[in-house]
């Protein structure tokens, strides 16, 4: 019983750490001390990497924990030394103590020989991890020397290509300077010709204007007369017909007035003809400008209907993600109201697993302080017993001799022969005593 309280004192002082351990350990670096010192079987290791219920590492390392819980007092040692040899600083933070490495669990259970098998193991696997190491850095030197070489030769190639380029673009420039020459050239002769038509266009307009003088000025001089359709003939300007003729100098002035009025009525119609041809002209240039204005409008007329139509769309598909995304809203939030309610259920069971084991943690005090009080009084008893049975075999010195049996005492008249038997740590012992 005293074996079966040790075993789970020091479990139950490990289970302090348990978080700690399942954070940190790595199960694949302390099985095999672990398997060394016959704490766990060749079925717990393989049950241990290969049960696909035991994927993470922290569910490995609770399993084994569960595994070397088992053992007893046994496996509580080989783990923390297997901690002591691999793990250092977590145990001195568990056991408060510097690691010594003394490998006694191992030792007792395969002697030197299997401390020399498992120090040669742990040998080879450095041995192993080391040249793998320096094969890595050989791979690592060889690349990084490749790479070394292999960069001038790639600035090499990237030079000739950049000096490609920058050949051709040269010869690019060149072909575009001569071509940029050359339309400067046709712009001169451009604008020279333009120059010239602007000229021409000027001296047109002048003649012209000088032509509008004359024929203002001739129709205003010249009376109205069968002889007016002589205007409308191609004579010049210098003939003797078109020349006004010599009024008589005893002309009336009233006369005058009269004619100068009914001459000036062609010369109205006339200035009237070029306002209404200008207008005319005016009107169609409008005509013309509306027309494309309209162009315009209908093809953007079109357009902006096109693009009302795919907003349209886009509205319509815009609100039923958003009635989607309002569905998975509701679907969430019930989805969260259960959840709150399974965290609830679970917050209230996780209580009431507290209280219970808040009872049977007092239920279990009491009866360690029932069993503390057992043990003491077992000890008064076997103190008694010692005391009598000194007692006893003091007041037989003192007696007569008596017969005795050959396989135990007799008794003398009225006496009793009692045997009491007490054992501690599986050991026993007979005292015999008269009463």
């Amino acid at each position: 019983m005293d074996q079966v309280c040790d075993d789970d004192l020091c479990w139950l002082q490990l289970d302090d750490f348990r978080m700690l351990l399942i954070k940190n350990i790595d199960p694949s670096r302390i099985t095999p001390y672990l398997r060394q010192c016959q704490v766990i079987s060749a079925e717990d290791e393989e049950q241990l990497f290969n049960d696909p219920t035991l994927v993470l590492r922290r569910r490995k390392v609770g399993f084994l924990l569960d595994i070397l819980q088992k053992t007893g007092v046994k496996g509580y040692t080989a783990f923390l030394e297997s901690l002591e040899l691999d793990y250092p600083k977590l145990y001195s933070r568990i056991t408060g103590k510097e690691p010594n490495k003394t490998f006694s669990i191992l030792i007792d259970t395969a002697g030197e020989s299997g401390l020399t098998q498992f120090l040669m193991s742990e040998l080879s696997h450095l041995q192993r991890a080391l040249q793998e190491e320096r094969r890595r850095r050989q791979q690592a030197c060889s690349a990084a020397k490749d790479q070394v070489g292999r960069r001038p030769r790639l600035k090499d190639r990237e030079l000739m290509k950049l000096t490609e380029s920058l050949q051709k673009m040269q010869s690019e420039r060149e072909y575009l300077t001569e071509e940029v020459k050359h339309l400067r050239d046709h712009n001169y002769s451009l604008m020279t010709n333009i120059n010239a038509l602007n000229q021409e266009k000027s001296n047109a307009l002048l003649a012209n204007r000088d032509l509008q003088i004359e024929v203002s000025y001739r129709l205003t001089v010249i009376p109205l007369n069968p002889d007016l359709d002589a205007l409308k003939s191609p004579s010049m300007p210098n003939e003797p017909v078109l020349q006004p003729k010599e009024e008589p100098k005893e002309e009336k002035p009233k006369e005058t007035r009269a004619l100068k009025q009914d001459n000036m009525a062609p010369m109205n119609l006339v200035t009237t003809m070029f306002r209404l041809r200008r207008e005319l002209h005016r009107a169609e240039e409008h005509k013309a400008r509306s027309l494309e204005e309209k162009e315009e409008l209908q093809l953007l007329c079109a357009q902006l209907e096109g693009d009302v139509k795919m907003y349209c769309q886009q509205s319509k598909q815009t609100l039923r993600q958003l009635e989607e995304v309002i569905q998975e809203r509701d679907k969430a939030l019930a989805l969260q109201v259960q959840q709150h309610e399974e965290v609830r259920r679970l917050m209230q069971e996780k209580d009431q697993y507290r209280a219970r084991v808040r009872e049977l943690t007092e239920k279990s005090d009491k009866l360690e302080l029932v069993l503390l009080r057992s043990k003491g009084e077992e000890l008064k008893l076997r103190t008694r017993l010692r005391k009598i049975t000194e007692k006893s075999a003091s007041s037989e010195e003192t007696e007569e001799p008596r017969e005795r049996s050959p396989k135990g005492q007799k008794s003398g008249p009225g006496g009793k022969l009692v045997w009491l038997v007490s054992s501690k740590h599986h050991k026993s012992a007979q005292c015999v005593f008269y009463m």
